[in-house]
């Protein structure tokens, strides 16, 4: 029979932070730190939106930044994860007063999730597939808050236009996001494994 030391079981060393203070694995700390860097990335998307690209005007159309990053995430982390986050940064987005309207909330969701549960199904990981679903994406979202708003007298049918051009100026700003958000989607594991 072994014989233990009286001292030899030490307790898991405490931290003093906030974060040590919840009781929280290293893995869920990673994955909170992932999705507050989403959070982030979407509200630095909305200040750039909302105090450069709104001043810049190409064919009448500008970007649609917020949309277009949520879509991404959505698409990047999945239909499970990424539902509760699209659901989460439309609802900001809608409050941040930038929104075109409340149509925003469900219809930046459906369409995030719609495409995620798309890519998984039918598609490989790549900029290519992901250009592809965001594309379908802004083009329903543009075309739906347009329809909205020609149903509401807020807009002229002469104009169809515009939102193509916004959801085609959306998506060059796919290639310089894509590195930053699969570099943070890196942060406590892969949550869509192929």
């Amino acid at each position: 029979m072994a014989r233990f030391k009286k001292y030899e079981f030490r307790p898991d060393a405490t931290r003093n932070d906030i974060l040590g203070k919840l009781l929280l694995t290293r893995k869920q700390r990673q994955t909170f730190l992932r999705w507050l860097l989403f959070g982030v990335v979407c509200v630095v998307g909305l200040l750039i939106q909302d105090v450069v690209m709104s001043r810049v005007r190409i064919f009448g159309a500008t970007t649609d930044l917020v949309p277009c990053l949520i879509f991404c995430i959505c698409v990047l982390q999945g239909a499970e994860s990424g539902c509760v986050f699209a659901l989460i940064a439309s609802l900001t987005y809608h409050f941040s007063g930038s929104a075109p309207g409340v149509a925003c909330i469900p219809l930046i969701t459906c369409l995030g999730v719609t495409a995620a549960i798309f890519r998984q199904a039918y598609l490989r990981q790549g900029i290519d597939a992901l250009l592809l679903c965001l594309g379908a994406c802004l083009l329903l979202y543009e075309l739906a808050t347009f329809g909205i708003a020609l149903f509401l007298g807020q807009a002229l049918l002469s104009r169809i236009s515009l939102p193509l051009v916004t959801a085609g100026l959306s998506l060059l700003v796919v290639p310089i996001a894509y590195p930053i958000l699969i570099s943070i989607g890196k942060i406590g594991g892969e949550t869509w494994r192929e």
